[in-house]
């Protein structure tokens, strides 16, 4: 009997063994890549989307990879860093720029055995994504000027994601097992003096627009004060013929009514009074029609008297 049992504890222990040893697990975003070193095979288990157990030898390995999106920080601040260095690179025209960029991506489950076995220590983030995106970005910038970085910025990340797209496609090393996701360029950062150069230039032009602004101003603003000038003189001299024909026909009715009424003499009378009028209107003088022969006392000031027959026309002048 005691030999049985001990049969049994043995069988217990090993059972207990082989399932211990004999199940895995993965977690969500992890697929397990199996190697089993006795039949010599290498298999994944998993696609990521889900936890799970699985069944293996007892003796194979399990290394867990993950799939769900990766991504790598390469940029450069005062205070802190990403997980690389922002890429120093150098332009078109020969000033360096320090590129910050993050890339998103992730594994292909399909393709992850075939990258474990170029990269057994699970170090293909290292040894080739980062090498690739540097060497892509590097690459592309020297086909824009520093100027072009800041006014096409935008499309330089699309440029920047086609092209690292294919440069991992042509990776021997990496083939279809990477999927990138996303390439957000964070800043491109110029030379100081570059920037305090153009910041100058843009003030300089800024300048120059504001004074051809003004100077357009200006100008628009004359040419409206001459036209309303214009418009003002030529409202004058049409009023100025319509009260002189208006006048014209009264003095004509009048003259054509009296025969007896020199028409030369009742003229000059009516320029005079219209100029005494004027003087009148300045508010420092007045003026006097009065019959010829009238006696006329004037406490203060000064009168002139002009002679015209019937008339005598006084103007006072002073207060």
């Amino acid at each position: 009997m005691e030999g049985i049992g001990v049969i049994a504890l043995v069988i217990i222990v090993i059972a207990g063994g082989l399932l211990f040893f004999g199940v895995g697990n993965i977690g969500v975003g992890y697929v397990a890549v199996v190697v089993d070193p006795v039949f010599g095979s290498t298999s994944v288990v998993g696609t990521g989307s889900n936890a799970q157990y699985f069944i293996k030898a007892p003796w194979a390995s399990v290394y867990k990879i993950y799939v769900a999106t990766d991504s790598v920080h390469m940029w450069s601040d005062v205070a802190e860093a990403g997980d690389f260095p922002a890429v120093e690179s150098l332009t078109k025209d020969g000033l360096k720029v320090d590129v910050d960029v993050t890339v998103r991506w992730r594994i292909n489950p399909g393709g992850a055995a075939d990258l474990f076995r170029r990269y057994p220590t699970l170090d293909w983030r290292e040894r080739a994504v980062i090498p690739i995106i540097r060497e892509t970005i590097r690459n592309l910038l020297v086909d824009y000027t520093a100027i072009q970085t800041i006014e096409q910025r935008a499309n330089i990340g699309v440029v920047l994601r086609a092209q690292l797209e294919e440069s991992f496609r042509q990776e021997p090393s990496i083939g279809d097992a990477i999927i990138l996701d996303a390439v957000n360029i964070r800043k491109i950062a110029l030379p100081v003096n570059f920037v305090n150069a153009i910041e100058k230039k843009l003030a300089a032009e800024q300048l120059s627009i504001a004074a051809e602004f003004n100077k357009t101003r200006l100008l628009v603003i004359a040419d409206a004060n001459a036209q309303s000038a214009i418009k003002q003189a030529e409202g004058v001299a049409q009023s100025r013929l319509i009260v002189a024909n208006a006048t014209r026909e009264a003095l004509l009715t009048i003259a054509e009514a009296d025969p007896g009424i020199d028409l030369n003499e009742l003229t000059r009378l009516y320029l005079y009074l219209e100029t005494l009028s004027d003087i009148a209107e300045t508010g420092k003088s007045q003026f006097i029609v009065v019959p010829e022969d009238t006696q006329l006392i004037i406490p203060h000031g000064m009168t002139l008297f002009i002679p015209l027959k019937p008339f005598n026309i006084g103007c006072v002048i002073g207060d």
